[in-house]
């Protein structure tokens, strides 16, 4: 069976995260994409059909996925009609701003039978791969300390909406959710958690930097992100108690997308970062070696929705995840406007 796509929106989340891996798909066809620049879809996608009307085409018949890149208050109500209307939905991060809604939206799509995830995309980061890949095999060790950085060096204001006061709106939203999905998706859920979320540009009305720690027992994972980070970014020192594992800069495949390249491509994404790990059998024994990153797998992550919705595996993010990300980044929101220590107090029905 291929699978009928239609994506909403056509900004930089449809052209350069969306369109090229739904075409890259064998069992994906690229049906419609809804946007009010026709010219400027056409200048990538020249055969595809647009359309300006995007309620129209997500409960119309003539397509099996909807996929959601709109502005962050627009994925409730045009996930919910795509549910509503038997489609399935891939929903660009934050999906949504409430444990209600997501919730709301797990529930229509369990009793639906359709395929409902969200697009946490930098799971298939090669350096989060690799960064797993040493947590679940003990390489060195176990692991006791983590600071997982997504900083930036754009100290003045944009005007485009991200940056406008508003909810699900400012850094926290747009990049939270990637730190957050990774650290529950590396370690589960957290004992509790800690936040400071700010606003420290001038004529800022949005949050610019935030900073979350988790409690694992007796292990701590930091998360933050900054945009005023003008060097080197340290991607993640992870610390174990026989070494550690630094990588710097970003992982490739976003600015690969964003020249042109496309994942069918050879050599798409050629990795770019740097890594290096730490032997520490003990406090005397101390050594470094740098470390070749593989490339990341974005493409991965459309195989396991196609596969999902073909009935052969489960959605790349599943819906009880979905739920936990949102409880995190509220509790965080919480957390930061009080000033505490928040306990993790939530259980998924999913």
């Amino acid at each position: 069976m291929t699978i009928r796509v239609g994506i909403i929106g056509f900004g930089l989340s449809g052209r350069v995260f969306h369109a090229p891996f739904v075409m890259n798909q064998v069992d994906m066809t690229l049906s419609y994409i809804c946007s009010s620049k026709p010219d400027e879809v056409h200048k990538y996608w020249p055969d595809v059909s647009v359309v300006n009307d995007a309620d129209a085409l997500i409960a119309g018949d003539e397509i099996d996925l909807v996929v959601i890149t709109t502005p962050n208050a627009l994925h409730f109500p045009q996930a919910k009609l795509a549910l509503e209307t038997c489609k399935h939905v891939l929903l660009e991060k934050p999906s949504v701003t409430e444990i209600e809604q997501i919730e709301e939206l797990c529930r229509i799509a369990h009793d639906k039978g359709l395929i409902f995830t969200v697009y946490q995309n930098r799971r298939f980061d090669g350096d989060f791969l690799r960064l797993k890949e040493l947590v679940e095999t003990r390489e060195l060790g176990n692991l006791k300390q983590l600071e997982s950085r997504f900083d930036r060096f754009r100290p003045v204001v944009q005007q485009r909406w991200r940056e406008q006061p508003g909810v699900g709106t400012g850094i926290f939203w747009d990049l939270g959710p990637h730190v957050v999905d990774q650290a529950l998706a590396l370690l589960g859920t957290p004992d509790w958690l800690k936040a400071s979320i700010d606003t420290l540009r001038d004529e800022g009305a949005a949050p610019d930097c935030f900073e979350i720690e988790l409690g694992y027992g007796k292990t701590r994972v930091r998360l933050g992100a900054s945009l005023f980070e003008a060097g080197e970014m340290r991607r993640y020192n992870a610390r174990f108690d026989a070494g550690s594992w630094h990588c710097y800069g970003l992982d490739a495949q976003e600015d690969a997308l964003r020249a042109g390249e496309l994942p069918g491509d050879e050599n798409f994404a050629s990795p770019e970062q740097t890594a290096v790990r730490y032997n520490a059998p003990s406090q005397d024994d101390i050594s470094a070696s740098q470390e070749a990153l593989k490339s990341g797998r974005y493409v991965d992550f459309y195989q396991q929705l196609t596969d999902a919705i073909q009935g052969r595996g489960e959605a790349p993010v599943s819906p009880r995840h979905a739920c936990e990300l949102v409880y995190a980044m509220q509790l965080a929101e919480q957390s930061a406007q009080s000033g505490e220590r928040k306990a993790w107090d939530y259980h998924s029905a999913f």
